[in-house]
């Protein structure tokens, strides 16, 4: 039996670093028309009827008003060879945007270019969650990337692949 680890935050953040995730970017256009992206590891999928997925966002993100007031948004689920913009959007604020990152799905949203997938939703609820706050989306469109490919992953505080089938 492993040792029994004391309760805390960083003991929390550390511990729930040994659970892979996938690695997504999610984008709003802001009510000046302007493009937000963030790199997020909290995308949920929660419910078929209706179709929800869910994310966090931290309550002190600099833009948080965008992500958390925008009626709709969309996700890009990234492929690994796709690190640099993982990076890129992890960082705060937007200055590192970079409009060559993105095209216009058919659902007329950003999305990132050659990622695996694209959700694109509708604000269904907002809800406080500690120092972050749940954001449902019911969706409203998808499509697959063209080339398949393998995701990007997230685990231990690093990005990277999903081993290959023995």
């Amino acid at each position: 039996m492993p040792d029994p680890l004391m309760p805390g935050p960083a003991t929390f953040r550390q511990l729930m670093g040994q659970f892979a995730t996938g690695v997504a970017v999610v984008s709003v256009e802001t009510g000046n028309g302007a493009l937000a992206a963030m790199t997020i590891n909290s995308l949920v999928s929660v419910s078929l009827e209706p179709m929800l997925v869910s994310w966090s966002l931290q309550n002190s993100a600099s833009q948080f008003a965008a992500y958390a007031d925008a009626p709709r948004f969309a996700f890009s689920i990234l492929a690994e060879g796709q690190q640099t913009i993982a990076r890129r959007y992890a960082a705060r604020g937007s200055s590192a945007l970079s409009q060559a990152d993105f095209e216009t799905g058919t659902h007329g949203l950003p999305v990132i270019a050659g990622a695996l997938g694209h959700v694109a939703c509708r604000r269904h609820a907002v809800h406080p969650a500690g120092d972050h706050t749940l954001i449902l989306g019911e969706v409203e469109a998808l499509a697959l990337g063209q080339g398949g490919g393998r995701p990007l992953v997230f685990f231990g505080g690093r990005f990277g692949a999903l081993g290959h089938d023995a």
